[in-house]
């Protein structure tokens, strides 16, 4: 009776053991299957990307030298515009593909002979796809209706403010701010002073344009202001944070079957010992 006795705790044990060794793979493998589903995920975007590489006729850098573009430049923006002395007749254009291999051909930028001229700046991508970026380049003529002050609160502009200088830039940072106060004074009084693009911000570039315009003239001031999200940085944090703790998680799942089943080998090891032992005793009796 004894003996049978034993023999269901032993049995009892070794299923435990066998459930909590099946437990302990079943997280294995789910973390297996989760890390080779990521794998396959990555190969398949790794094709992606090379399609996408091939597809790629977007610049990573447009400049023309010794002059500020306007807007300031966006791969995804085409259209740009340039002010340069009436007395300059040609201009260098520095343009970099984003992708090594796309060829890029600039035509337009010599013969500045007009007071509008067009510069077209072509990107053709490696399966011969391609995109041209426009730059309306146009003679200065002298302005007389201007600011006389330009602050945007919470902001430093760059270059600091003159009323000769008509592009900024500027940046907002760690911010949930969704509109900004412009204040602008024009140096005629009588002339209106129009803000477009303070509000509804969003995360990336936002240009904001200050429309200064009379019976006589219109002059634009732009200011391009580069704004990080909080919400954004936050999400990214948290997406780290989660998949930290499914790791630990299934570490801890791995480590706690282990300890389990050696304690359970040692109890079945002592169970038997106990055994032997009153095995023997009654055979000297």
């Amino acid at each position: 009776m004894r003996k049978l006795n034993v023999s269901i705790i032993i049995s009892i044990i070794l299923i435990l053991a066998l459930n909590v060794v099946y437990a302990s793979n079943t997280a294995s493998t789910r973390s297996s299957n989760n890390l080779t589903n990521e794998t396959v995920e990555t190969n398949e975007l790794s094709e992606e990307a090379i399609e996408e590489a091939r597809a790629n006729k977007n610049l990573s850098t447009l400049e023309v030298v010794g002059y500020e573009l306007s807007p300031y430049f966006n791969k995804n923006n085409l259209t740009y515009t340039v002010i340069i002395p009436e007395d300059v007749t040609s201009i260098e254009i520095n343009a970099e593909p984003e992708v090594e291999g796309a060829i890029v051909r600039i035509s337009g930028n010599t013969r500045l002979t007009r007071q509008e001229n067009t510069v077209t700046v072509r990107v053709t991508a490696k399966d011969g796809t391609s995109r041209a970026y426009s730059i309306t380049v146009l003679k200065a003529s002298e302005v007389n209706l201007k600011l006389d002050s330009l602050q945007i609160e919470g902001l430093e502009l760059n270059p600091v403010f003159d009323e000769d200088t008509f592009y900024y830039t500027s940046s907002l940072v760690d911010s949930e701010l969704t509109s900004l106060n412009v204040n602008a004074v024009a140096n005629d009084e009588t002339a209106n002073v129009e803000v477009i693009g303070a509000d509804n911000l969003v995360d990336g570039e936002n240009l904001i344009n200050i429309i200064v315009s009379n019976d006589d003239e219109t002059t634009i001031y732009q200011v391009n202001v580069d704004v990080d999200m909080l919400g954004e940085k936050e999400k990214e944090v948290d997406n780290v944070i989660t998949r930290v703790r499914k790791i630990i998680n299934y570490a801890l799942w791995g480590f706690a079957g282990f300890l389990l089943v050696i304690v359970l080998i040692l109890i079945i090891v002592l169970i038997r010992k106990i055994i032997k032992r009153k095995k023997y005793g009654k055979e000297e009796d």
